[in-house]
């Protein structure tokens, strides 16, 4: 599906690409734990080495084993993704019909439904990688009481030099077990993301058009196509281009899973293409429609026992009822079916004007010249038999008015001129297929399509249309084609067909009834130029010419994407927060309470060695000494740690689901609510399928452990800092300048790399765009041989995309370049004056400052990293805040209940009963498209 490849797109990919950077961890961590385990058994003993080294397995393979989880947790997670994500695109593009029948709420109810089962696996996926990271987070402690406790069996006793050694030597692979967790995840999540992406990219491709023309005129078939016989044959025809065969042929759309289906059985289907009215009424609910359910079987429609010939040149008129495969037909000629039996042969060049109208956002020309050169004569010609050329008058900006993702501002018959002018002015075109475009015109106005396009400018091409209406036309096909239940069942001139289906004459008789009836009316009404005046001098909309600059401006359609500068507010944090429930800055605050408790605790746990050292001597002399009380002090103070960390970590997971389940239910309503006019068309929808997508998911897996590495890292670096100034005031005092300079460099930073950040996220909009669009062009695009010129499109807005991303982590390296050479400042200050100050402070306080200004250097750069990275994964909130902007329309009935009230047409204790009929009255209303 559509949600499936965008969900493919945006999230798996950047899930594998951050394996990239998360993934060499993985090789990190576990020979920081080598070198760790070989220092120990260096300067203590092989036992306490071995005891080490068994933690350190032991932790490795539960981590193992809760990456596994993860990695479940991910696959079902992205299969919920992926059906959010298609549910709220299919909305998007269908918005007008989702607000005429009032869909609003049914469908925000549906995909609140579907973020409720995500968030609840999105919560499962968080905790078992907080459960993760506390165990990694506290495996040098863990470490360290283990083989402290060996170490003191064996040998009775322990210096305090000896016990801050064994403290360093294990906080060795501290920043590797810190970033262990999240190298784990990804390697999990990438591992999933890769299996979807390599079973896309593997999956049956539809094949290029069946066969080509060479320059001697010889059709052969191209690069092994499943719709040929053997590739290894070779076709020749006497006709050569423009010729069309199929002999014995049978065709099938792709199968399908067997799954339950639900099939709309109003009138409308019935009635498609008729110009007739639904007899139905409107459904007041998608789910409540009337429908009936079926289970379809494995296989798709299929086309049965086809045999055609068609000579070049000519004209060919297919019929049929709704569903009857006329539809398939084509598409089988276009090589989207699979051919399952028989032979396909086409020659020559293929243009194509596809039922449900293509229309890219570009401007009017560029829809038409489709990336062919510009030629001005024919450029005319090709305006003027499609009846486009009395429209641009009504364009602001003539031809060089954008008309928006799916031609948002031209009627539906507008569109299908449109298409069908891109075709006629395809240069080369030797077949002409064209899937019922005249049924979106009004008769006349097909007419003269008919006459000047499609019998005009067209003839000599072979030429086949599908006719669901306009019935009076088929007298001047040279072929009429009959479909019933995916055959053909009636194939000659239109003389033969008839006498076989006569009910087609009736349809003819009624079709040229309503040409008459038409005419008459058209001759009593003004030029359309007429009354385009007309309505704009009423209106007094423009008393002077328009500059060339006002033009411009008029014709540019689409809005560019919202872009803040600077740094992200501290309303969006709060605004964030706030969607918990509670006071945003309660939030934070609590959360970096329990953060700070729980690194005094870990403060504790480190500290407690070099205090149980400091009192070994007693071992033996003071009858109060007990090793066993000493040991269990130390076993306690990690227990507790423990538990304080895994508070402080679900409640922040906690704080986080609720904010992201809360902050897109209201946006998503938000949005749903955005007038159509205003704010559909003129936002692209590759714009806010961005947002729901690769932005939430963002704010969904990465702020959530962006968030936990801030908090984690800043209680750390101030641990290190009173640890420090607890050892001496001037070890305190030195560290004043130097925390500037590191705060001086990394704001410095951080402006740049918030830019690029948004950057990178404005130039993935395109991407979203291109994909959004030519996912719904793919049968016009494949048709006109345009897929290299649609990859070379893809290549370019990626590129520019990839450019920022790899602007944004090269800004990275930079400032931990910079950080490293500080952190070395940092070191020396804290030795030199420890040696230059020897014995005047104590050795476990001398030890624990040490250890602490070692460990310093890391925790802040990290610190410094996780501002920037929690700033750059707000922009993501920032972005999708940027919907609490939009213009929302209010609750249609009640508005119009109130306007009607007010007017006196009813009165006021009657307006809870209103509509009582189904009256409409326009009273001096003018409308016009945008």
């Amino acid at each position: 599906t559509t949600g499936e490849v965008l969900t493919l797109m945006s999230v798996d990919t950047e899930r594998v690409f951050l394996l990239m950077i998360q993934g060499p961890w993985l090789f990190m961590g576990p020979l920081s734990f080598i070198i760790s385990v070989v220092l120990i058994g260096i300067l203590f003993d092989f036992y306490s080495a071995l005891g080490a080294a068994i933690v350190l397995v032991v932790v490795m393979v539960i981590s193992a084993r809760q990456g596994r989880r993860i990695a479940g947790f991910q696959k079902k997670l992205l299969k919920v993704i992926d059906e959010r994500v298609k549910v709220t695109s299919e909305a998007l593009q269908g918005i007008r019909v989702m607000k005429f029948y009032a869909w609003e709420e049914s469908l925000a109810q549906r995909v609140e439904k579907l973020r409720v089962k995500e968030v609840g696996l999105l919560r499962k996926f968080h905790m078992y990688q907080v459960i993760n990271t506390v165990m990694l987070f506290l495996t040098p402690s863990f470490v360290s009481g283990v083989t402290l406790g060996i170490y003191v069996l064996i040998h009775h006793t322990i210096s305090v030099v000896e016990a801050f050694t064994l403290v360093a030597m294990v906080n060795i692979c501290r920043t590797a077990l810190n970033q262990l967790p999240q190298a784990i995840a990804g390697i999990s999540k990438a591992k999933i993301s890769y299996a979807r992406l390599d079973a896309f990219l593997t999956s049956d491709e539809v094949a290029a058009q069946p066969l080509l023309l060479t320059e001697q005129g010889t059709v052969t078939p191209t690069n092994k196509s499943p719709l040929l016989a053997d590739s290894s044959e070779s076709y020749s025809t006497s006709t050569g281009r423009g010729y069309i065969s199929i002999r014995d042929a049978s065709f099938e759309w792709p199968a399908t899973s067997q799954a339950e289906v639900v099939v709309v059985t109003s009138d409308i289907e019935e009635n498609e293409g008729r110009g007739q009215a639904p007899t139905t009424a409107v459904p007041a609910d998608p789910e409540a429609s009337p429908v009936k359910k079926t289970t379809t079987d494995s296989q798709g429609f299929k086309l049965k026992g086809v045999n055609l010939e068609i000579e070049r040149g000519s004209l060919v008129m297919i019929v049929g009822k709704v569903g009857s495969g006329k539809s398939s037909l084509l598409n089988a000629l276009l090589g989207e079916m699979s051919r399952t039996s028989g032979v396909l042969e086409i020659g020559g060049r293929v243009s194509y004007v596809s039922q449900d109208t293509w229309i890219r956002n570009a401007t009017l020309r560029d829809n038409i010249l489709f990336e062919e050169p510009y030629d001005d004569e024919r450029y005319a010609q090709v305006l003027d038999a499609s009846q486009l050329a009395m429209d641009l008058k009504s364009l602001p900006n003539g031809d060089s008015t954008e008309i928006g993702e799916r031609g948002i501002n031209l009627s539906g018959g507008q569109k299908a001129r449109v298409a069908i002018a891109r075709a006629m002015y395809r240069s080369g075109t030797d077949v002409l297929i064209l899937d019922d475009p005249l049924s979106a015109v009004d008769p006349h106005v097909a007419h003269s399509i008919f006459d000047k396009c499609i019998v005009g400018l067209a003839a000599g091409q072979t030429r086949l249309l599908v006719v669901n209406s306009h019935y009076d036309l088929l007298t001047r096909a040279d072929q009429v084609i009959v479909m019933r239940d995916g055959a053909i069942v009636g194939h000659g001139s239109y003389g033969n067909v008839l006498a076989q289906f006569p009910h087609l004459a009736m349809e003819t008789s009624n079709t040229t009834q309503s040409v008459d009836r038409e005419d008459e009316i058209d001759a009593l009404l003004p030029e359309s130029g007429q009354v385009i005046e007309t309505l704009e001098n009423s209106k007094n909309v423009e008393t002077e010419k328009k500059d060339e600059a006002t033009k411009a401006s008029a014709g540019h359609l689409i809005r560019a994407e919202d872009r803040v500068r600077g740094t992200v507010g501290s309303h969006v944090y709060k605004a964030y927060f706030d969607e918990t429930g509670v006071n945003g800055w309660v939030v934070v605050l609590v959360v970096s309470i329990l953060y700070c408790v729980g690194q005094g605790a870990r403060t504790m746990v480190d500290w407690w060695p070099g205090h149980w050292a400091r009192n070994m001597p007693r071992r033996g002399v003071d009858p109060t000494y007990s090793g066993t009380t000493f040991g269990m002090w130390y076993l306690g103070l990690i227990v507790l740690c423990s538990i304080l960390t895994l508070i402080r970590g679900v409640t922040m997971i906690e704080s986080c689901m609720r904010s992201s389940q809360h902050m897109h239910d209201e946006l998503f309503r938000r949005v749903l609510r955005a007038p159509v006019t205003r704010y559909f068309d003129v936002t692209p929808i590759g714009q806010i399928l961005n947002r729901f997508s690769n932005d939430l998911d963002q704010m969904d897996t990465t702020l959530p452990l962006e968030y936990q590495l801030f908090f984690q890292n800043v209680s750390m670096a101030i641990g290190s800092l009173v640890v420090s100034a607890f050892a001496s005031y001037w070890i305190g005092v030195s560290y004043i300048p130097l925390m500037v300079i590191f705060v001086m460099t990394g704001q410095y930073f951080k402006k740049t790399s918030r830019e690029l950040k948004r950057l990178e996220g404005i130039t993935r909009t395109p991407v979203y765009n291109l994909f959004s669009e030519t996912l719904s062009g793919l049968p016009t695009i494949r048709a006109f041989r345009m897929e290299e010129q649609f990859s070379a499109r893809n290549r370019q807005v990626v590129d520019t995309n990839a450019n920022m991303y790899l602007t944004y982590w090269s800004a990275s390296r930079w400032l931990a370049t910079r950080l490293d050479l500080m952190s070395v400042v940092i070191i020396f200050v804290v030795t030199l004056y420890l040696v230059s100050t020897r014995g005047e402070i104590g050795s476990m306080t001398s030890g624990l400052s040490l250890t602490y200004a070692l460990m310093l250097t890391s925790v802040i750069q990290w610190v410094m990293r996780s501002v920037d990275r929690v700033d750059n994964a707000t922009t993501s909130v920032e972005r999708l805040l940027f919907f609490r902007q939009i213009e929302r329309e209010e609750d249609g009935g009640k508005r119009i209940t109130e306007l009607i009230a007010s007017k006196g047409s009813i009165s006021g204790n009657q307006t809870h009963s209103w509509p009582s009929q189904g009256a409409v009255r326009f009273d001096g209303l003018c409308l016009r498209y945008r």
